[in-house]
């Protein structure tokens, strides 16, 4: 069963991960201003849920104990350096926030522009195949100029961070990364959906709900089948 928010038709595990990060931005950005030990956790809280992910996906149910054990190294070598070098860091917790931002960014940017190198399958293209059975010419053309114009978009948040880093207020700073740049990255995806309309014929548009659940079905290894209910105009 596929769960939705009744208001919104999203699927309510978008709906929360939505929610849950505007009020980690709302946390960093009320602790920035009242540094404290919360300051650094909120900081470190990327560094471990990256880690995390990366070690859940490395480590499989069928290998041996010793295998996974090695696997999760890195995770508990994070978690080690943060306990270990917890004073440094908390009296340089700036740097750590900063080093957040830029990775980040730096990473998304870099995931979306190395698929753009020839032979490889941009980005965007492979998320689509994901959806559509029947990429048509059009549509690889459309995913390809999307892929381009996330990387680049990246690569702008992370030359404005490191600018107003360098130039501004900690303060100026803190709410580019917490409050505006995140409402440039959804104002970006909208700008994007309403551009399906305009270059995608109806067929070659599948709406977030869609495409969520297609992301999921593949994620558990499972054939994404949208329905022709899932089609339809991003406007």
């Amino acid at each position: 069963m596929h769960h939705r928010a009744s208001s919104t038709g999203l699927p309510l595990p978008l709906v929360l991960t939505g929610l849950g990060v505007c009020a980690y931005a709302i946390a960093v950005f009320w602790s920035s201003r009242h540094p404290s030990a919360l300051t650094l956790i909120l900081a470190a809280v990327p560094f471990v849920s990256l880690t995390t992910v990366v070690v859940k996906g490395a480590v499989q149910d069928e290998m041996p104990v010793v295998q996974r054990v090695v696997r999760a190294l890195p995770l508990v070598a994070v978690i080690l350096f943060l306990a270990v070098a917890w004073h440094p860091l908390l009296n340089n917790v700036r740097l750590v926030y900063l080093a957040d931002h830029l990775g980040v960014h730096t990473t998304l940017c870099w995931l979306f522009a190395r698929t753009l190198l020839p032979g490889r399958t941009p980005l965007c293209t492979e998320f689509a195949s994901w959806v559509h059975e029947d990429m048509t010419p059009q549509l690889l053309w459309y995913t390809r100029q999307v892929t381009k114009a996330w990387a680049l978009f990246f690569g702008l948040i992370v030359l404005t961070s490191v600018v107003l880093f360098a130039l501004a207020e900690f303060t100026t700073w803190i709410a580019f990364t917490t409050m505006v740049g995140p409402a440039l990255t959804a104002c970006f995806f909208l700008i994007e959906n309403l551009c399906r309309s305009r270059f995608l014929p109806p067929k070659d548009r599948v709406g977030l709900a869609g495409t969520w659940r297609a992301v999921q079905a593949r994620t558990q290894h499972k054939a994404p089948t949208p329905t022709s209910n899932e089609v339809r105009h991003e406007c």
